[in-house]
């Protein structure tokens, strides 16, 4: 349909470009729109204000630059349709770069503000955002609201078929594999289908200052739980992701809502745990968190980044799921979390590489019966350093991982999903290390064979929790192997299998490590 409407508009532009050339010679006291802009005007295709904008312009050439401009910068039509409606009118034009177009529109929209590439997506911290490193972004669509808000709506439909030969914590996105003593009915080869971790986002560009611009971002999947009833296990609930509002100078950025942590920013890439990163609970720590944020950046191709930000100091210690928030560990602090990073950026082989070295800290505070069994006051120090890089060793392949240490940092699915232990009565965090690796290949820049659009990636993790930390029946330990196989049929959807082994060990408890296998089939449609 998309294709038929540009063959459309490619022939009647000239014919439209002309008539509007002969109503400003006719009537040039008048302000007259050609039956092609009132047809896009009618069909929400430009606004009103921009039909006004061509209309009223200066001079028959300004008028068809105008309108083939703006529909170039919609994707309407492409710079080939562009250049051949030119020609077709003999107009003589400066040449036009639609990635130029999409880059900005102030030349074409009136009071439009301009559409900007963030800083968010220009660097290493695009990898959170993107859900698996910067090889995983998705395509944005195009404005499609019938409004003078230049807000995009974007969203990635995922299908997954799973099937898992033990039982996990959750088994269509294991993380974790149940003990190997539980009983036969949750411990048990399963089979399952499911859409919850598609995502919808809506995305603001505009304008604040004259030096500064607006991004606003909305998004929401669909992992937020199960609706109690018998037949509710595929009617999901939304789950916010991102809501931020974020302001971007040419240097530096503040931004306040709910991101990704400044603290350990990278994820593999993976579509069978897409909601829920790879290696979660298996050395990949990750969250998104309420947040005021700085960056400063120097540097133009290669860039310096700092970031700094004070976060929600929630501890991960959230049980069950209470219609209020409860007091916990972090909120009994009294004060918020803090997160550093000091990162570079430069490019390579045509690409980005990256690199960094993140912290993270905030003061927790367990009291009597909180957690349970605690019969004193515990203040706890929650800490994680964690050094993380993207390199690309050429266009066609690259490594990327992270590796940490800290204590009680289960609120980042760290310490195995576990945020606190009490032992002799006192409320303790527990110190764990650990990290993960990905190779991931791809076709290199220039390839036209037959494998131009399959990529691969192999990867491993590992999260490894202190003995003197824990007690009998914790988690001590988990692994998880990783391969995947993705072939993009087109730029909106790929398909992919992916297999994981997951290996998890309780402490002092060897009769319950249990091994888990997990094969899954995706399907992923991106607009």
């Amino acid at each position: 349909m998309r294709t038929l409407l540009r063959l459309t508009i490619a022939l009647m532009l000239p014919l439209a470009l002309a008539s509007l050339v002969q109503a400003q010679q006719k009537e040039s006291s008048q302000v007259v729109a050609s039956p092609l802009v009132r047809l896009l005007q009618s069909k929400g295709i430009i606004t009103e204000q921009e039909a006004a904008m061509i209309s009223r312009a200066s001079s028959p050439a300004e008028s068809e630059e105008r309108l083939a401009k703006l529909l170039l910068s919609k994707g309407v039509i492409n710079q080939q349709e562009y250049d051949q409606a030119i020609l077709a009118l003999g107009a003589v034009s400066a040449p036009f770069d639609a990635r130029t177009a999409r880059a900005s529109n102030a030349e074409v929209r009136v009071n439009a503000p301009p559409v900007v590439k963030s800083s968010h997506a220009s660097g290493e911290m695009a990898a959170k955002e993107a859900g698996a490193v910067q090889a995983q972004t998705q395509p944005e669509g195009e404005m499609t609201t019938v409004s003078k808000v230049p807000v995009k709506i974007y969203g990635n439909i995922l299908f997954n078929a799973n099937y898992v030969d033990r039982g996990a914590n959750t088994n269509d996105i294991p993380l974790f594999a149940q003990r190997r003593d539980v009983g036969d009915d949750q411990n048990h080869q399963n089979f399952n289908m499911t859409a919850r971790q598609t995502r919808f986002g809506l995305r603001y560009e505009g304008k604040i200052f004259e030096d500064a611009k607006l991004t606003g971002v909305f998004e929401f999947d669909l992992l937020g739980g199960k609706p109690a009833f018998a037949n509710g296990v595929n009617f999901d609930i939304f789950r916010v992701r991102l809501a931020y509002g974020r302001i971007d100078w040419a240097n530096d950025s503040l931004e306040a809502g709910q991101d990704w942590a400044v603290f350990s920013p990278l994820n593999p890439t993976t579509l069978a745990s897409y909601a829920i990163p790879g290696f979660s609970t298996s050395g990949n720590l990750w969250n998104r968190i309420p947040q005021i944020r700085y960056e400063h950046r120097e540097g133009k191709e290669s860039k310096f980044i700092f970031t700094a930000a004070v976060l929600d100091p929630n501890a991960g210690d959230n049980a069950g799921n209470p219609a209020a928030r409860l007091i916990g560990l972090g909120e009994r602090s009294a004060l918020p979390a803090f997160e550093l990073r000091f990162g570079f950026t430069t490019p390579s082989h045509g690409k980005e590489s990256s690199a960094g070295v993140s912290g993270h800290y905030s003061r927790l505070l367990g009291v009597i019966g909180n957690p349970t069994a605690t019969t004193r006051r515990s203040p706890i120090d929650s800490y994680g350093v964690s050094g993380d890089a993207n390199v690309w060793l050429f266009s066609g392949l690259r490594v990327t991982g992270e590796l940490f240490h800290g204590r009680a940092l289960g609120i980042f699915s760290g310490n195995i999903a576990q945020s606190a232990v009490v032992i002799g009565g006192r409320a303790r965090g527990i110190d764990s290390t650990g990290g993960w690796a990905e190779l991931h290949a791809e076709a290199p820049t220039g390839y036209q064979g037959s494998l131009k659009n399959f990529s691969a990636n192999f990867g491993y993790g590992v999260e490894d929790n202190r003995d003197e930390d824990l007690i009998a029946g914790i988690r001590a330990r988990n692994q998880t192997y990783m391969i995947n196989g993705q072939y993009r049929f087109s730029p909106n959807l790929t398909t992919a299998l992916e297999y994981r082994r997951v290996l998890t060990d309780w402490f002092r408890q060897p009769f319950a490590d249990q091994r888990l296998n997990w094969a899954s089939l995706a399907f992923l449609y991106s607009f």
